[in-house]
C-alpha cells in the first residue's frame, strides 16, 4: 500500500562542480488542499527564484520545484512551515 504524503518533502542539493545549492520541495495533494494559500504567498516571495522548466506537476495534484535564493534554504523552507502553522492556528480558533 502506497504511503500518502500530507506534508512537504525538502531536500538541498549540492551542484557536484560548482557547490551551488539548490532546493527542491514536492509539495503532495493533501498538503495544497489544506494550504494552497500560504504555498501560494510563499512561492510569490521575491528571494525564491525558479523557472517554468523548475516545476514539475503531478496528475494528482501534487508537484515538484526546484528553487534558488540567496538567503539560506533552509531559512526559506521553515518560513513556509511557520506560514502554514500559523495558518492551522488561526483555522482551529473558529
Amino acid at each position: 500500500m502506497a504511503e500518502v504524503l500530507n506534508t512537504p518533502q525538502f531536500q538541498i542539493l549540492t551542484h557536484q562542480y560548482t557547490g551551488e545549492k539548490t532546493g527542491r520541495i514536492y509539495f503532495p495533494a493533501l498538503f495544497l488542499a489544506e494550504f494552497h494559500e500560504c504555498v501560494t504567498q510563499w512561492l510569490q516571495q521575491r528571494e525564491i527564484i525558479f523557472g517554468k522548466t523548475d516545476l514539475k506537476r503531478y496528475e494528482d495534484g501534487s508537484f515538484r520545484l526546484y528553487f534558488k535564493t540567496n538567503n539560506n534554504l533552509d531559512k526559506i523552507y521553515f518560513r513556509l512551515l511557520r506560514m502554514t502553522e500559523e495558518s492551522r492556528t488561526e483555522n482551529s480558533q473558529y
